[in-house]
């Protein structure tokens, strides 16, 4: 009676092993459905900022730094306009007309575009150099630092070195 006993023994002990791994699926929550507006709730949490609040906020930063004045305000308000982009050129041939120019066209157009960047460069460089004359000499210094790579990159762009004081 030993050899039945262990035997009975092992299979209650199975058994309840058994109903115990029933009774914990069972009251393991199935997994959620995905959300039906999973994908906009994607797009919100890993959209990128607006250029423009970007720009925005850019500039913001820069102005709060540089501590402008009232009489500095007309300069920073043409340097900051400066900064836009140029609005999108209407008549902008698309590439079945730029193939059916001759060579002479298309170097005479590459010509007029090379001219409308320098003229939007130029003014740019303007507006900048005016701002900077407006500016003091710690102004000028702090403005140096910000710019010294580009309008874009200064102490809090992700690629420029960071200052650590302490």
């Amino acid at each position: 009676m030993t050899r039945s006993l262990l035997s009975l023994r092992r299979f209650v002990l199975a058994g309840s092993l058994a109903g115990l791994a029933a009774a914990a699926m069972a009251q393991t929550p199935p997994a959620p459905p995905p959300a039906a507006d999973a994908p906009a709730r994607h797009a919100r949490e890993h959209a990128r900022p607006d250029p423009a609040q970007r720009q925005a906020q850019r500039e913001a930063r820069l102005k709060q730094e540089l501590k402008i004045t009232a009489a500095q305000e007309p300069a920073w308000n043409v340097f900051t306009a400066s900064m836009l982009p140029p609005a999108p050129k209407a008549d902008r041939p698309d590439r079945d007309a730029l193939r059916k120019m001759t060579t002479p066209q298309r170097i005479e157009r590459m010509r007029a575009m090379h001219a409308e960047r320098s003229a939007e460069m130029e003014r740019r460089a303007e507006a900048t150099l005016r701002l900077y004359a407006a500016l003091t000499p710690e102004q000028q210094q702090v403005f140096d630092q910000r710019m010294a790579m580009g309008p874009r990159h200064g102490p809090h762009h992700r690629g420029a070195p960071q200052r650590h004081e302490g």
